[in-house]
């Protein structure tokens, strides 16, 4: 369910999949996207579906690009590699929980430089930690 607050964009490709997963009859697919695409929603992104003005949508395409516009300020904003340079350990969390946050921060940048990645990582450990110590003795390679 989209009640408005989720990125627009993740939630048309979720509802493409689930749609596609169904057997529709290929002329009947772009009705049934259509129609069933109200039933996905709540809240504000209901009324606003609602509101549309009857008859005004001709295809799904004008219906997705109609919603994503709709809530264009709900999206995420796409991630670079620089953007890991804000993760850090903070005092008293455990490696395991650090790298478990980098690693999702990480895994969301599409082509994530790895060199950036790695000077991101070793940036953000805590200095006084053993991992850090360590890294500063020897050059990586990989991350």
């Amino acid at each position: 369910m989209y009640e408005g607050t989720g990125d627009p964009d993740n939630y048309i490709a979720q509802y493409k999949e689930r749609m596609l997963a169904v057997a529709i009859p290929r002329d009947a697919r772009e009705a049934t996207m259509c129609k069933g695409f109200g039933s996905t929603l709540t809240g504000p992104a209901l009324q606003w579906y609602i509101n549309l003005p009857t008859k005004s949508i001709m295809s799904f395409a004008a219906l997705r690009d109609k919603f994503v516009e709709q809530f264009a300020s709900s999206r995420n904003l796409e991630k670079n590699s620089d953007d890991l340079y804000e993760v850090f350990q903070h005092r008293n969390e455990p490696l395991r929980s650090y790298i478990a946050r980098f690693n999702q921060e990480k895994v969301a940048i599409p082509e994530c430089n790895a060199d950036t990645a790695i000077s991101a990582f070793k940036r953000g450990l805590l200095p006084e930690g053993d991992l850090y110590k360590e890294l500063i003795k020897y050059k990586y390679r990989t991350m």
